[in-house]
């Protein structure tokens, strides 16, 4: 099979597997993305005896990490032709989605999994869940506090009001995409197609806004951001007002969120269901570009984080990693062919080189990496897991290793709520 980018004359076969294994050419989100979003550039696609058999659309997207804006990639549509499959094409499509992001300087990719386990030996890891929440709109009033005002847009003519509460809601998070006025006009432009939009007011102003449809006598929000407290209960009291035309509400909150704390009567476990949803997975494609630069302690200068990394579906990347505090940054090298050097003189020499080149102190997989890079978990969260392998025994050593990492790059409160 030969991998390429799309062109022009290949946009109906796209279209044609897209319909096959998705949404029909009749449904409005189809005649939306393909009209406003689709561009063959974007699309790698892999072809077998002049037929198209399989694609992937490379959705560019903007990811703020740990307080850096990277450009990326968000993996959507992962499609082969019915004729075409278990013969492992898309593993060989995502492999070169892999190869191509890190040559044009996109260190990650990320992906909403249909199923993680698929996923997950190409290296992926989670990087964010979300909140499920639940309840019969007669119960969310219970927690509801009346908005000072409440409107639905009808058009993105007002755009900069959820821009604001978005960047309120952000400013804290980590894992986010950056939106400028022609995102946030297509996603509004998208949600209308088949839904709604409303916002909430408080005496500040704007202070919350959720996208959301209605079906079947349920609510379901698909993004709900909120700039205070106020905002937050606003909309809580604005899904609550449609009681009597629908049973149930549904919504997302982020899984930092420790609101529950302080709902009446313990509603977690009385009125309101609450479960964690998977919402969005990393792969690191380059992992020296994607650590340094990031920022850290100060204190940390000259500070030294060597680990081993054993990739196998990107074999290219397996090696020594070292990461150096210098100058308030993380300096990132890979030391794969001098490690490799140093421990050849040292087996036949029998000499102890040691100074200049430091040791791995843990060995870790792909998956655990985009994890740890993207701030979902901290390295001794994986180390408590047994994500990784440590590599020396002494105990002391691996606290200050744990503690090392954790300040360097400590877990960080993730959020991020594209579909598409």
């Amino acid at each position: 099979m030969q991998l390429r980018k799309a062109s022009e004359k290949d946009t109906e076969e796209i279209k044609a597997l897209w319909a096959y294994c998705f949404e029909k050419p009749s449904d409005p989100f189809f005649q939306w993305y393909f009209t406003d979003l689709y561009t063959p550039s974007t699309v790698l696609v892999g072809e077998e005896k002049g037929q198209l058999a399989c694609s992937l659309h490379r959705r560019p997207y903007t990811v703020r990490v740990r307080g850096r804006d990277f450009p990326t990639d968000y993996i959507v549509g992962v499609s082969t032709h019915p004729a075409a499959r278990g013969r492992g094409y898309a593993s060989s499509l995502l492999r070169g989605a892999f190869h191509l992001a890190a040559k044009e300087d996109k260190p990650f990719v990320i992906l909403m999994p249909s199923a993680a386990s698929y996923y997950l030996p190409q290296g992926f890891g989670f990087y964010v869940h979300q909140w499920q929440r639940e309840a019969a709109p007669e119960e969310l009033a219970k927690i509801s506090e009346r908005p000072a005002a409440a409107r639905t847009l009808d058009n993105d003519g007002d755009w900069k009001e959820l821009s604001a509460i978005y960047d309120a809601f952000t400013k804290k998070r980590n894992g986010y995409t950056l939106r400028d006025e022609a995102s946030w006009k297509s996603h509004i432009k998208g949600q209308l197609l088949e839904g709604y939009i409303a916002v909430v007011y408080d005496e500040k102003g704007p202070s919350g806004y959720l996208f959301y449809t209605m079906d079947d006598r349920k609510l379901i929000a698909t993004e709900m951001a909120f700039a205070r407290e106020t905002g937050r209960r606003g909309l809580y009291a604005f899904m609550a007002g449609h009681r009597g035309s629908i049973d149930r509400c549904l919504w997302q909150e982020p899984l930092d969120d420790r609101s529950f704390r302080y709902w009446n009567d313990g509603a977690e476990h009385t009125y309101i269901k609450n479960r964690t949803f998977p919402y969005m997975m990393a792969r690191v494609t380059d992992p020296v570009t994607a650590f340094d630069g990031l920022p850290c302690p100060e204190e940390l200068e000259g500070e030294e984080l060597a680990f081993q990394l054993v990739d196998s579906f990107l074999p290219d990347n397996n090696g020594i990693y070292v990461l150096r505090a210098e100058d308030g940054k993380i300096s990132a090298l890979k030391e794969d062919v001098f490690y490799s050097l140093k421990c050849h003189i040292e087996d036949i020499s029998g000499l102890t080189l040691g100074e200049g080149i430091p040791e791995p102190a843990f060995c870790i997989n792909a998956g655990s990496l985009a994890e740890l890079f993207m701030g979902s978990a901290s390295l001794t969260e994986l180390s408590d897991l047994g994500k990784i392998q440590w590599l020396q025994a002494d105990e002391m050593e691996k606290e200050r290793v744990l503690a090392l990492a954790d300040a360097m790059v400590p877990a960080e409160k993730n959020w991020i709520n594209e579909w598409f």
